[in-house]
């Protein structure tokens, strides 16, 4: 295992925010807790103390439905909070609809001791943010409560069309933050102030928080980095296999008048799309606000377009001008971001090769899979960790950690820790790393995947999932991931020659820790692609790279 001299450890603490007029209950070590709203009743689970469905917001319905979140309305007498609330409406791949629009809700677990003060971990479920629940075993909070002694929150939100949706007719009116059309974030938005406001009462510190996503919860946590909504909520950041993604407002009500569009034509209002565009112009803005508005979330969100695992293809994230800049992730270069806050950040080494699986397009292990899997890998490195990282590192001394994780992929030998064919099918896909930053075992991918974790990898899997827990805490807990029995963790640079990524890998038995020095653009993966093939197979792969969703430009 390559390890470097580790220099002193800084700890970094961010500014504490301004106090709030309600003073919470003081932690008694005990599983029913005042509120803001009203009295909660939790359970014992294991070690830790758990409460489920705490509503962190009024439910975004009826009149409410395409606006900002509005505070929880209080209740009366004990809410027993042991139960998950409803996950965001969505239609799920082979089941259906699932959720409801009544899902602002999130849940916490804590260790079972008297400590104060705890540093809160609020984890970001993913999904492409279409997708997805924080009820997911996988996201469950026992492990991080109880090994790493933080207080984890794990949390629910608005997805696709109800999350991120913008029209003059139903947008175009009410507060700025109403027409934004970014009500997914502002729903985050919202669960970080319920934290600020009433997380003391369960032994956290409203002034050490983590905000951390995977997939779509870390293209949430990019987009909060950004945001002045968000400003001063949080203190870390965790930005797994994230994408910097982001799109205009012209962009966001073009694919809304695309869903009008296509609802006409199921309701057999139109004979064609150009009868339907007729209609829509000559619809006034009552029309069409109604219209929309008698639409179920389901019927809305059936009527869009789907991707892999189900997703829709629906953009979401939207530079509004007030909850995200009009600059978008360009405002990192300026140095103006919100958020200056230490910073994880990467990606799995075969991000794609899951995609690529599900696909089955090329066919699995051919020559073209593996070409076709490892530049889109490579593309998404380039948009969701080094681009975003040199603009962040240009200009702002805030640190920003970068990890490659590469448990799963193939060796230079060919070999993988995965069983049978996996390594080369799979490798370190994304999500891989979910079970090892979160602690909870397998992901639940393993039942469309089939298990890859095996008694055969599970020493050396065991340690890279105890290291990988140790670097979040310790971030979690000082703003640095390093302490003196790790193995060192350095900061991005930007200067050449210098080590810039840890890789976290580990054999069957031991940790495998290197560190990466190169930083990779767009060009650099186009270069590869140019220089490793021929035609024609070099235009089949361009087409494949270009039909993708990670842009070949910028």
């Amino acid at each position: 295992m390559k390890r470097t001299i580790s220099p002193p450890i800084k700890r970094y603490f961010a500014p504490k925010p301004s106090d709030h007029s309600f003073e919470p209950s003081q932690w008694s070590n005990d599983a029913t807790v005042q509120t803001k709203y009203g009295l909660v009743s939790g359970y014992s689970d294991k070690d830790t103390w758990c409460w489920k469905g705490i509503p962190y917001a009024s439910p975004p319905v009826g009149e409410l439905r395409w606006k900002a979140p509005l505070d929880p309305i209080p209740w009366i007498g004990t809410r027993k909070t042991r139960k998950f609330g409803n996950s965001a409406a969505q239609i799920m791949l082979f089941l259906g609809p699932s959720g409801s629009e009544d899902c602002l809700y999130l849940n916490i677990w804590r260790p079972q001791t008297p400590e104060t003060e705890l540093p809160v971990y609020l984890y970001i479920h993913g999904g492409g943010n279409s997708i997805g629940s924080a009820a997911t075993s996988a996201y469950y909070g026992n492990a991080v409560a109880g090994r790493s002694n933080l207080l984890y929150i794990s949390v629910n939100y608005r997805l696709g069309a109800m999350g991120w949706f913008m029209h003059p007719a139903v947008t175009g009116s009410g507060s700025p933050k109403d027409q934004s059309g970014n009500y997914g974030t502002l729903d985050l938005v919202k669960s970080l102030e319920w934290v600020r406001d009433n997380i003391r009462a369960f032994g956290g510190d409203p002034n050490n928080v983590t905000v951390a996503g995977e997939s779509g919860g870390a293209f949430n946590v990019l987009s909060l980095l950004v945001s002045p909504s968000a400003k001063g909520l949080f203190h870390r950041a965790v930005v797994e296999s994230g994408l910097s993604l982001i799109w205009s407002t012209e962009v966001a009500n073009a694919q809304t008048h695309k869903l009008l569009v296509t609802l006409l034509l199921k309701d057999r209002k139109a004979k064609n799309e150009e009868e339907a565009r007729q209609i829509l112009r000559n619809m006034r803005d009552d029309e069409i606000n109604s219209y929309l508005r008698s639409k179920s979330a389901f019927t809305i969100t059936k009527n869009i377009p789907t991707r892999d695992f189900g997703m829709a293809d629906w953009r979401t994230i939207f530079t509004d001008g007030t909850v995200i800049p009009k600059e978008g992730y360009d405002t990192f270069s300026s140095g103006e971001w919100a958020n200056k806050v230490p910073v994880i950040i990467g990606c799995t080494k075969d991000e794609m090769k899951l995609f690529g699986w599900f696909r089955k397009n090329p066919p699995l292990n051919t020559r073209e899979y593996d070409l076709v899997w490892r530049y889109h890998s490579l593309l998404w490195r380039v948009s969701g960790v080094d681009s975003v990282v040199s603009k962040m590192t240009s200009s702002s001394d805030i640190p920003v950690y970068v990890y490659r994780f590469d448990w799963g992929s193939l060796d230079e030998d060919g070999i993988s820790v995965l069983p049978g064919n996996k390594g080369h099918e799979l490798g370190a896909h994304h999500a891989a790393e979910i079970p090892f930053f979160l602690g909870m075992g397998k992901a639940d991918l393993a039942l469309l995947t089939g298990n890859t974790h095996t008694k055969y990898n599970q020493p050396g899997r065991e340690k890279l999932t105890d290291l990988c827990m140790s670097y979040l805490a310790n971030l979690a807990k000082t703003g640095n991931p390093n302490h003196d029995d790790l193995p060192y963790w350095p900061v991005w640079d930007n200067a050449e020659g210098l080590d810039k990524v840890l890789v976290l890998d580990a054999g069957f038995d031991n940790l495998q820790i290197s560190y990466l020095k190169e930083e990779i653009t767009i060009q650099d993966v186009l270069n590869l692609v140019n220089s490793e093939l021929e035609e024609p197979e070099r235009g089949r792969v361009m087409a494949m790279l270009e039909d993708g969703f990670i842009p070949l430009t910028g």
